[in-house]
């Protein structure tokens, strides 16, 4: 039985071991690669969108066109690997993005990449696979 893997992926080191990881051990199995806009980070904060909606849709269309070279990248990784894969982009928080995309799409495994440079990013990192656990009934691989 085919499985459908999603792969958290961004610009992070952490995806360019990621995704390679799923190619190379379920590649006959359907992998999903997800960017998650994060509507809810300090650089949304920062871009000062907050009151304008012009200003909000076009950080979303620099964002949308970081995600698709980012979603290229990806397929390029696939393509050493000879998988094919689907790509899709999200909005909001990176958790409930993953979680409701595995959910609403029968998703059997997540895989997320993990490999912290300090404690703060082991507790960072470590806070935000956590959340991904606890919000889904569904496995997930952490890769270092």
């Amino acid at each position: 039985m085919t499985r459908h893997l999603l792969v958290s992926f961004d610009d992070s080191e952490l995806s360019d071991r990621a995704l390679p990881f799923a190619c190379s051990a379920f590649p006959e199995d359907r992998i999903t690669v997800m960017y998650v806009i994060d509507a809810r980070s300090d650089e949304t904060a920062a871009a000062g969108w907050g009151n304008t909606t012009d200003q909000y849709e076009r950080w979303v269309a620099s964002r949308r066109e970081f995600a698709d070279e980012l979603l290229h990248h990806a397929e390029a990784i696939a393509d050493e690997h000879g998988v094919t894969l689907d790509t899709v982009v999200a909005i909001g928080r990176v958790r409930d993005a993953i979680v409701d995309y595995a959910a609403d799409h029968d998703v059997d495994l997540v895989v997320m990449g993990f490999h912290p440079r300090s404690r703060l990013s082991a507790y960072l990192a470590g806070e935000f696979s956590d959340r991904v656990i606890r919000s889904s009934d569904l496995p997930v691989a952490l890769v270092k």
